[in-house]
C-alpha cells in the first residue's frame, strides 16, 4: 500500500500513510509529538555578507549612540549641578 517517495525527495524519507496517524499526537499547549517525543523544527538563520554588514553598522551606531547618549547626560548633570553649588562632577571654569 505504500507508494514511493517522489524521485526528489531526500534519500531515507519515506511518505506518511494514514496507518501512521496512530503515532501523530498533541497535548493540551498544541504541541505536536510523533511516536510520544515532541516534534522541534529549528532553523538556522543564514545572512549574506551585505546583511551581515548592514548588522554590523547598524549594532555600531546603536552602541555609539548609546555612549553618545550617556555621555550627554552625564554633562547635561554635571552643568545642572554645578548651577545648584554642587562640584563633584567638575564644573567647567572651576579648578
Amino acid at each position: 500500500m505504500t507508494q514511493p517517495p517522489p524521485g526528489d525527495w531526500p534519500q531515507g524519507v519515506e511518505r506518511i500513510v494514514v496507518n501512521d496517524l496512530d503515532r501523530l499526537g498533541i497535548n493540551s499547549e498544541n504541541q505536536l509529538f510523533w511516536d510520544g517525543r515532541r516534534i522541534e523544527i529549528r532553523r538556522r538563520l543564514d545572512l549574506t555578507r551585505v546583511e551581515k554588514t548592514v548588522a554590523w553598522i547598524v549594532t555600531l551606531a546603536a552602541v555609539l549612540g548609546g555612549i553618545g547618549a550617556f555621555l550627554s547626560g552625564l554633562n547635561d548633570g554635571s552643568v545642572y549641578l554645578c548651577e545648584r553649588g554642587v562640584h563633584f562632577l567638575g564644573c567647567p571654569g572651576h579648578p
